[in-house]
């Protein structure tokens, strides 16, 4: 099968957490330019490919969006999907004429939802938006005045109202207020507001006892009297050992179950649990605790596959505390004055720079479907580039089963 390279982006609803996810997909990452790529994406490339690979391993059997060009569209592609699981959504650059209405006609009268992506009033448009479940509005950098004639215009038909490239908490606010339902981009956004002072006492002790661990010289006298000064780590502890294989010894003791896992297994799986629990108190914060966990395991493994290979580990945490500032609302610098980290780690959650820098990079590149870019670091670390899409479906399989746990 040919590789195909997908990335995912979620959707979320007003009141009602996460909605579904947009695929965003690529025939192939070799090409140079991207321009008019599209519309040579066919239907045996999503049957064997998307569906292939499987949209349920890729969505975790949440509604997906997925972008459809007019060949695509005419050719009848969208039966190849149920639509109760699908929103076809049809690219601004689709030509708006006799056929494409046509074929939205048939389409949503077999019960497929429509969605208009990149939508610009326009008289024309208007029998496409009598058809269309969802309206995706571009709000980044729009004029409150604009975002309101929008949703002005487009209220009578009764689409649902998209804001897409949300970066920040204000505009999110002010098209909730304006009658926006759904949101897209939010999710990594750097926060406005530090509106948390600082980390709770149970991360706080996670931290200090990962700290212990980084230091070669922290006796393990002073490793088994954190743990047993403390019963939720006991409890960690113990998932650890299970989730590490290493069940079916009994555990007699703190210390044997701290010798059992190992130093290093030991920061992993601790660094995992600390970044799991700040994503229980609701569906962003659930994403971004499982997108961070999804990034340190993809940039394990591009580093594995990468001449680097001998920095796995610190380029595992790398890719789990890029986004420990969105989930603590506090800057980066600071909670990197809280952790006794590599310079190499430093400058790769800060500034992206040096050698572990690289994946991270990678992997965000890959995240936003920036495919161009993807690519050059790709050739740059030495990465084979059809071995991306299986790193990232392998990265996403590991982290919902981690943070499920």
């Amino acid at each position: 099968m040919s590789s195909v390279y997908v990335a995912r982006q979620p959707i979320f609803e007003v009141g009602r957490g996460l909605y579904g996810y947009e695929l965003l997909y690529r025939r192939d990452i070799s090409i140079d330019h991207a321009d008019g790529d599209d519309t040579h994406m066919s239907a045996d490339v999503i049957a064997n490919a998307l569906l292939g690979v499987g949209i349920r391993n890729i969505s975790g059997g949440r509604l997906v969006f997925v972008n459809f060009s007019h060949g695509q569209l005419l050719d009848r592609s969208w039966e190849l999907f149920d639509p109760e699981t699908v929103v076809i959504e049809l690219l601004e650059r689709v030509e708006n004429n006799c056929e494409t209405l046509a074929a939205c006609r048939e389409m949503t009268s077999a019960g497929y939802k429509l969605a208009l992506d990149d939508f610009v009033a326009d008289e024309r448009m208007h029998p496409l938006v009598e058809l269309a479940s969802i309206v995706k509005i571009d709000v980044l950098n729009r004029p409150v005045a604009d975002l309101r004639g929008v949703a002005d215009q487009l209220r009578p038909s009764g689409v649902r109202l998209l804001a897409e490239r949300v970066e920040t908490a204000s505009v999110r606010d002010v098209c909730t207020d304006l009658g926006y339902e759904l949101f897209q981009g939010y999710l990594f956004s750097r926060p406005e507001t530090l509106t948390k002072s600082d980390v709770s006492a149970s991360h706080l002790a996670v931290v200090q006892l990962l700290n212990l661990l980084q230091n070669p010289d922290t006796p393990d006298s002073a490793l088994d009297a954190a743990f047993q000064s403390d019963v939720a780590l006991c409890y960690k502890l113990l998932r650890i050992v299970n989730a590490a294989a290493l069940g079916g010894r009994s555990i007699t003791s703190i210390p044997h179950a701290v010798r059992l896992v190992g130093r290093e297994m030991l920061h992993r799986w601790l660094a995992v649990l600390l970044v799991s629990s700040l994503g229980r108190s609701g569906d962003v914060s659930r994403e971004l605790a499982l997108t961070a966990i999804t990034r340190a395991r993809m940039c394990e493994l591009v580093t594995v596959a990468s001449a680097e290979r001998r920095q796995a580990g610190s380029a595992f945490i790398v890719g789990l505390l890029s986004l420990l500032d969105v989930l603590l609302e506090i800057p980066m610098p600071t909670i990197l004055a809280r952790l006794e980290l590599s310079e190499d780690v430093k400058g790769a959650l800060l500034a992206r720079h040096g050698p572990l820098g690289t994946p991270l990079q990678l992997v965000e590149a890959y995240e936003k479907a920036n495919w161009d870019a993807a690519r050059g670091l790709a050739l740059e670390s030495a990465v084979p580039l059809d071995m991306i899409p299986t790193l990232y479906f392998d990265a996403l399989h590991w982290a919902s089963e981690q943070i499920a746990a």
